[in-house]
C-alpha cells in the first residue's frame, strides 16, 4: 500500500503543478559532464564542481523572486549538448525550455542562449538530442522538435507531433525517448508505446499495453525494444512492426516505474515493491529469482564495474553481483533516493530528498567524497 501511495503522490504532484502550485517538493533531475554535475532541484538548477562539490552557478528562472507566486519549478533531468549548453525545463505554469551557457556567467548565473515557450502543458519527460535536433515530449501529448543549430534566441518548433490517443489529455508523457537511429520511441501514461520516424516524423505504429508507462523504453542487446509498465510486466517489442509479448511468466511483484538499463545481453530494473530483476535477452530468462532489496525502487539501476547499484526509497544504495547477491553499498540515516544515480568524473552521484544535503559524491567503494547542500 505504501508503494502505491508513493505513485499516487507523484501523480497528484503533477496535478498540483498544472494548477500553478509550484511550491511542492518533487524528485530532482540529475546529469553531469566530466567536470560538473547539473542538479535540477525544485526552484533552481545548480552547477556543482565535481572535484570538491562547490557551487559553480545557479539558475532560478526568469521573473520569479522568492516571494513571487509564479516561481519556476525544475524537476526534469537536464540535458547537455555537445557544445556544453545545458537544456533545462521549467515545469511551472511558464512552460519554458531554457538553453543555458555555463561558460558565460554573470554573477554566477549562466546566460540564456535561447528559450522555447510554445508548449502549453507540463514538462516532466527529459528531452533527447538526436544529431542537431532536440525531441521534447510534453504532458500535452505532443512531442516538440527543435533545431539546436538555428541560432534563434526565441525558438520555434520545426515540428509538433501529436502522439496522445486522447485529445486534450494532460500528464501523458513522462519518460525520456530512446532512439535506434531510425526511429524515436515514445512511452505514455495512456499505456502506449509510439515510434516516430526520424526522417518523416510519421508515427509508424501504436501499441497499447495493459498499464501506464511512466518510464522510458530501452533497446536490448538483441535489437528488441523493452518496456516496463504499471501492469507489472516487462514487454518485448519488435521495433519495426510493434508486435510485442510479455517476457516474464509471472510478471513482477510490483509496478515498474523506472526505465530498465541494458548491458550486453542483460537488462536490469526494479519495481515499487523493492524487488530487483536481472533478465537475459539472449537466453530469454531471468538470471536469478527476483531479489528483494529494500523499499520502493523508482530509479533506474547504475552499472558500476562488475556490479549493479540500486537506489531505494529508503535512501540506501545496494550493490548486486552477477549471481544475485546483494550488499549494502552506502547507507543513510536520513534521506530518500528516487532519482537515478549517475557516474561522472570517477564519482557516483546520488541526489537526495529529505536529507541534510541535495547531492552526494561517492567513490567506487561507496565512501563519501563530498556533499552539496544547495547553498
Amino acid at each position: 500500500m505504501r508503494r502505491k501511495l508513493l505513485i499516487v503522490s507523484a501523480i497528484l504532484l503533477a496535478a498540483l503543478i498544472l494548477s500553478g502550485c509550484t511550491g511542492a517538493i518533487a524528485w530532482p533531475g540529475l546529469s553531469a559532464t566530466d567536470k560538473a554535475a547539473v542538479l535540477a532541484n525544485t526552484n533552481a538548477v545548480y552547477g556543482v564542481d565535481l572535484n570538491g562539490g562547490n557551487l559553480v552557478w545557479r539558475f532560478s528562472g526568469e521573473g520569479g523572486g522568492f516571494l513571487n507566486t509564479n516561481r519556476s519549478l525544475f524537476i526534469t533531468t537536464p540535458v547537455i549538448t555537445e557544445d556544453g549548453l545545458v537544456i533545462v525545463m521549467d515545469s511551472s505554469s511558464k512552460h519554458v525550455i531554457y538553453a543555458l551557457d555555463p561558460k558565460d556567467l554573470r554573477e554566477n548565473v549562466p546566460n540564456i542562449k535561447w528559450r522555447f515557450s510554445e508548449a502549453k502543458g507540463l514538462w516532466i519527460a527529459p528531452s533527447l538530442i538526436v544529431g542537431d535536433r532536440l525531441f521534447a515530449p510534453n504532458s500535452d501529448g505532443k512531442v516538440y522538435v527543435l533545431d539546436l543549430q538555428d541560432g534563434q534566441s526565441e525558438k520555434q518548433a520545426i515540428k509538433v507531433i501529436p502522439v496522445s490517443q486522447e485529445q486534450g489529455a494532460e500528464d501523458r508523457l513522462w519518460g525520456q525517448p530512446v532512439t535506434d537511429g531510425e526511429r524515436l520511441f515514445i512511452t505514455s501514461l495512456d499505456k502506449s508505446v509510439i515510434p516516430i520516424d526520424l526522417a518523416s516524423y510519421d508515427i509508424l505504429w501504436h501499441a497499447d499495453l495493459g498499464g501506464a508507462v511512466p518510464g522510458g523504453a530501452v533497446l536490448g542487446g538483441d535489437g528488441m525494444l523493452y518496456v516496463g509498465s504499471l501492469a507489472k510486466q516487462l514487454e518485448r517489442f519488435d521495433p519495426v512492426t510493434g508486435k510485442h509479448e510479455p517476457v516474464l511468466k509471472d510478471g513482477t511483484k510490483g509496478w515498474i516505474w523506472g526505465t530498465p538499463i541494458a548491458d550486453g545481453d542483460n537488462l536490469y530494473f526494479g519495481d515499487v515493491e523493492g524487488y530487483f530483476y536481472s533478465y537475459n535477452t539472449a537466453e530469454k530468462k531471468l538470471n536469478f529469482a527476483p531479489l528483494k532489496i529494500d523499499d520502493a525502487i523508482t530509479a533506474s539501476p547504475l552499472i558500476l564495474g562488475d556490479k549493479v547499484l540500486i537506489a531505494t526509497e529508503s535512501g540506501n544504495i545496494y550493490a548486486v553481483d552477477a549471481q544475485g547477491k546483494s550488499v549494502l553499498w552506502y547507507g543513510v540515516e536520513k534521506g530518500k533516493a528516487y532519482t537515478t544515480p549517475i557516474l561522472a568524473g570517477g564519482r557516483v552521484l546520488v541526489a537526495y530528498l529529505e536529507s541534510d544535503y541535495y547531492l552526494i559524491a561517492l567513490d567506487e567503494e561507496g565512501r563519501s567524497a563530498w556533499t552539496f547542500a544547495g547553498k
